[in-house]
């Protein structure tokens, strides 16, 4: 074979590599936008809840439940080391916070707590700060279809985010129809989240009995 036709040959395979990367870039950029779009929709929404359980690969589990309905929050955390269970349960009525506390050691609650609670917002994993930090992000990412708890879903691999730290070999799984997270998967722990809007009642706000609790001194 002569090496005008060896150069071609190279030059074809070149050019077929370089389509299929631009096709690559292409549709992942325009799954991510789509993605991000559809989360913006909810970004504005004051009642909504999210349950999210985070295992790490120590077997340490954490559940919290986070609510919030205007200007009123709520968290209930129960963490799980070795047998041992904490519970947390902490009340922002917008005026104060109280927080109660359940372990192996009895209830204790601090009223009016200088504490403050950590609102957990609907985050958006695929956030970046312009559409050539997601054009790049897209180039080097991995996005597939896929079905997880019954969901249409894209479990996407790589991604550049400028609001998470994104390793190597770690996953995450974003609902098709919300753009919300689901599900993260990496070397340190496993996080699934459960999300319901517009329905949080008043009575998920109301605290538990104070003359089961030994109230913190100040």
């Amino acid at each position: 074979m002569s090496k005008k036709k060896i150069l071609k040959i190279i030059g074809i395979i070149l050019l077929i590599i370089i389509a299929i990367f631009i096709i690559h870039t292409i549709r992942n950029y325009i799954i991510i936008t789509d993605l991000q779009n559809k989360i913006a929709k909810y970004s504005s929404n004051t009642n909504y809840s999210i349950k999210s359980i985070s295992t790490s690969k120590e077997g340490t589990k954490v559940i919290m439940e986070y609510y919030k309905k205007e200007n009123k929050q709520a968290i209930f955390m129960e963490r799980n080391i070795n047998g041992e269970t904490l519970k947390v349960s902490m009340y922002d009525n917008g005026e104060r916070i109280d927080v109660f506390t359940e372990s192996s050691e009895g209830k204790s609650c601090d009223i009016n707590s200088k504490a403050s609670i950590m609102q957990i917002n609907l985050y958006n994993f695929l956030e970046n700060d312009n559409k050539w930090q997601t054009l790049f992000s897209s180039a080097i990412a991995s996005v597939k279809k896929t079905k997880y708890n019954e969901k249409e879903c894209y479990t996407i691999k790589g991604f550049l985010s400028s609001t998470s730290l994104t390793e190597k070999n770690s996953e995450v799984i974003i609902e098709k129809e919300t753009g919300l997270f689901l599900k993260s998967n990496n070397s340190e722990d496993i996080v699934e989240r459960e999300y319901t809007f517009n329905n949080i009642e008043d009575s998920i706000f109301a605290e538990p009995d104070i003359s089961q609790y030994k109230i913190k001194e100040k």
